[in-house]
């Protein structure tokens, strides 16, 4: 696990950032909430836009690939030209996919959802969400797909999501700063607050990460829901009321500029008057065609066998994850991520076998007859043109674009290549759509048969396999959506030649199948019924769908973790899933305390203490958070409980040091100057001290630019002292030492934390707060006494709060003489005498320094 760095989600709570709460106005606090709703607005426009870019691009790269082909068939036959031709198209876009990967950015191969879920969970991974890990992502993706590898987008576009929505968060980017400094340019790609910069700590930064992964997978599969909902059931560790109307909001805007955007590259003239929402990601036909109704349902003793569905999805699931443990052992042994020519030549030669696979199977197709004019009249009837979300555009020379000829005569067609001769997206789609054109009254002339189901079924199980994992962005969700809708209408065969008597539709088992099969594999539920549901429109399978997964999910868990879980599990990242669905997990923490597994010797910082000093600390020891007291030789002793004053990140002493901000010269014998004469004493200095200390978007890279700035400090600043009081974290989490481990784990989890210290089992109480203390109208009572008081500006305690609002209270309130006697809990002898930073903190501080450190100030003390 050293690799990784845990990320701390907890709000920054020190004297600077209080006493700038504390001057912030209604309106201030307005415009901040405005700002959250726009962010998340352009983050959904943001994701549309790469989508439709994504398909416009993918649309013509693999247009040239197809008519190439189908050129060199009609001009020359025969197998060695167009194979040539073919190979040289898709191994160039898998090569070019694979050089962009290996030789910029490694984190853009593969999905990106173990990634983003272990970054969601909080733990950091270097360059995961960098601009140029976006880029490369999106034309890696595109390449992969359009070189016949058996990947989707979903996976990256999550990925790429989650990277938008912390980069528009920001509102700012590391990687154009760098650039600018590169070519001479000093300033900064970083918003101030006025156009947004409100959004730069840990926490805001991870919900717009989930944001982002919301708005990314509902533009590649078009379901704005769906992909909210896959967001919040497999990538969030931390959802709350607003994030998720923030990414509601993201949603519906990225799904509605993907539609408008691709209906103006087609009709550009015609943009009024177009219908929006007839068309589907998943879907052959529009809906104004499809007529779903009539096409998708069940019988009631079908549910049984929809259920043995997911039972098989859920098998063959854990079979396909046991299997790729072997894979991605291989991997980690012969092709390692830092060897990038092998990486490379993995997916050169994993291109070549599946195109050759791909050529064959399309070249050996024995040739059929046409439909009849009329049902080919049906067939060919897709409606609103759905190109640019097939992947491919054209048609052949007789004006045929499900039925390709290739080596056919004019008056048939070739079966195999409806599937093998088409981008992955687009022979699932005909899998499960083909054919719902026809009336019901008219028997179909042509079916795909249940022999080319099944090898399509095994090809594409042995692709995922070599394709999942390699040195190249790929997606799994359009695989396993393909397999389970390939065996799924064989399984819907095979029920209709048992039962020949009823009508039965195979549309059904096959988009059944191919829910069960993607929640066998990824071990979602919910999100996945609503993806398929929103993607093919078989609404009216919501219930065998939902059993199915369910099933699938149940026999897959019985059989291994889930794909995404297990590539997190495999590269060691310290997740902590949820403890209500760990039993192992629970039955492992409920044993043990806290105190059993705390480290008792800890590096601790002094409150004021000489740069030199600091300096020396941070170079001989790792740690990314330390302790601050004015006793350190305890806190570094075994078994030494020690006095905490606060806490402190390693990132913010180096930003302090690099900014030189809380530096200053004393004898070491007079009177330190209170923590509060280092804080600004306007808002806008206070603000402007906070913009340099904001971890995002400039972050600080500790392996790399410790050192230099450490460097940077002159003998003289060595020897001035630095002040970390009005900078430190006042109030971090504790937690007793018998307590047990599911408690801290909880905390942990629940709350995201980095660290929690451990105190005695019998701490000094001062007091207690319920929940009615806590209330929005008990804070605001408590509020306005502290204006009256003249602690806080008027204008910063004018809540614009509604006041028409009747109460209505359950029962009489009847306070008791020894308890409070005003709203919610306060007594008036506390209301008195709330405590601030100046009355409180900052005098213990003071005076504990004043006390015990005047002396030691010039000494040696031990860190």
């Amino acid at each position: 696990m050293g690799q990784f760095e845990a990320q701390d989600f907890d709000v920054v709570d020190n004297d600077v950032e209080r006493e700038t709460t504390l001057n912030r106005d209604h309106l201030d606090y307005l415009v901040e909430e405005s700002w959250r709703w726009l962010l998340s607005f352009l983050i959904g426009v943001t994701m549309g836009m790469l989508a439709f870019l994504v398909d416009i691009v993918l649309q013509r790269l693999n247009s040239f690939k197809y008519t190439a082909v189908k050129t060199v068939v009609a001009n020359h036959g025969g197998f060695w030209a167009p194979y040539m031709v073919w190979l040289v198209f898709t191994m160039g876009y898998s090569a070019m996919s694979a050089f962009l990967v290996t030789s910029f950015a490694p984190l853009g191969a593969g999905s990106g959802i173990p990634e983003i879920k272990t970054y969601l969970n909080g733990v950091h991974i270097k360059g995961l969400l960098g601009l140029k890990t976006l880029v490369v992502k999106m034309f890696s993706v595109t390449l992969s797909m359009a070189g016949g590898l058996i990947a989707g987008k979903e996976g990256p576009f999550i990925h790429a999501g989650g990277i938008v929505g912390g980069g528009i968060a920001g509102m700012g980017s590391r990687t154009i700063t760098d650039l600018l400094h590169k070519y001479g340019y000093k300033r900064e790609a970083k918003a101030s607050r006025k156009y947004g910069g409100y959004f730069r700590n840990d926490a805001d930064h991870r919900d717009y990460v989930g944001i982002g992964t919301a708005a990314g997978v509902s533009c590649s599969f078009a379901a704005p829901i769906g992909g909210l909902l896959l967001s919040i059931e497999e990538g969030a560790s931390f959802y709350s009321t607003s994030l998720f109307w923030r990414g509601f909001l993201a949603t519906c805007t990225g799904v509605c500029t993907l539609h408008f955007l691709a209906q103006f590259h087609e009709r550009p003239g015609e943009i009024m008057d177009a219908r929006f929402g007839i068309r589907r990601d998943l879907g052959l036909y529009d809906d104004n065609i499809a007529l779903y109704g009539s096409k998708f349902w069940y019988y009631i003793w079908e549910l049984p066998i929809y259920v043995f569905m997911g039972c098989i999805a859920g098998a063959l699931g854990g079979w396909f994850i046991k299997l790729n443990i072997h894979f991605t052992s291989f991997r980690a042994k012969y092709i390692p991520a830092s060897n990038r020519w092998r990486r490379f030549g993995e997916v050169v030669f994993v291109a070549w076998l599946v195109a050759t696979t791909w050529f064959l199977a399309t070249y050996s197709s024995p040739c059929q007859n046409l439909p009849s004019k009329e049902q080919l009249s049906y067939y060919e009837n897709s409606g609103e043109d759905q190109d640019i979300y097939a992947g491919v555009s054209g048609f052949d020379s007789r004006g045929l674009k499900f039925f390709p000829q290739l080596w056919c005569n004019s008056t048939q067609f070739n079966p195999h290549g409806q599937l093998f001769f088409n981008p992955l997206i687009q022979s699932m789609r005909m899998i499960v759509h083909f054919g719902e054109t026809l009336p019901e009254e008219i028997t179909p002339e042509h079916i795909i048969s249940s022999s080319l189901l099944l090898l399509w079924a095994v090809t594409i199980f042995c692709g995922m396999l070599f394709c999942f994992g390699i040195g190249a962005a790929t997606g799994l969700f359009i695989p396993s959506l393909a397999l389970g809708a390939a065996w799924g209408r064989i399984v819907g065969m095979l029920v209709r030649f048992m039962v020949g008597h009823h009508v039965i539709s195979l549309p059904a088992y096959a988009a059944v199948g191919a829910a069960a099969q993607l929640g066998g594999v990824t071990r979602m539920t919910l999100s996945i019924t609503v993806l398929v549901m929103e993607g093919t429109g078989a609404l009216q399978l919501v219930v065998p769908m939902m059993l199915a997964v369910f099933v699938a999910k149940i026999v897959g868990d019985s059989v291994s973790m889930g794909v995404y879980d297990l590539h997190i599990k495999i590269r060691g990242a310290p997740v902590l899933l949820e403890a209500a669905l760990e039993s192992h997990q629970r039955m492992v923490s409920d044993k043990l305390s806290v105190g059993e597994l705390m480290t008792t010797q800890m590096t601790a910082l002094e409150p004021v203490m000489l740069v030199s000093k600091l300096e020396g600390v941070l170079r001989r020891c790792a740690h990314q958070a330390f302790p601050i007291t004015t006793e350190v030789d305890k806190a570094f002793a075994a078994n030494e409980s020690f006095p905490l004053h606060g806490v402190i990140k390693r990132t913010q002493v180096l930003r302090m040091l690099k900014h030189r901000i809380g530096l200053f010269t004393h004898d070491g014998m007079s009177a330190l100057p209170p923590a509060k004469a280092r804080i600004p004493k306007s808002q806008e200095e206070r603000i402007e001290l906070l913009d340099k200390l904001e971890q995002f978007p400039l972050k600080i890279r500790v392996k790399e630019e410790q050192e230099s700035i450490l460097r940077d400090l002159t003998d003289e600043e060595r020897q001035m002292y630095i002040d970390l009081r009005p900078f430190m974290q006042r109030t971090p989490f504790l937690v007793h030492a018998n307590a047990s481990l599911s408690r801290a784990y909880r905390l942990f989890r629940t709350m995201g934390l980095h660290h929690v210290f451990v105190g005695p089992p019998k701490p000094m109480v001062m007091g207690v707060i319920t929940r009615k203390d806590v209330t929005e109208e008990n804070a605001e009572l408590a509020l306005g006494v502290k204006a009256n008081k003249g602690l806080i500006p008027p204008a910063a305690a004018a809540t614009g709060g509604v006041k028409d609002v009747p109460f209505f209270p359950y029962a009489p309130y009847q306070p008791q003489a020894d308890m409070s006697v005003a709203v919610g809990g306060f007594s008036r002898h506390h209301s008195e005498q709330l405590p601030t930073v100046e009355e409180d903190e900052q005098e213990k501080d003071e005076q504990e320094l004043e006390d015990n450190e005047r002396a030691s100030l010039m000494s040696s003390t031990k860190v």
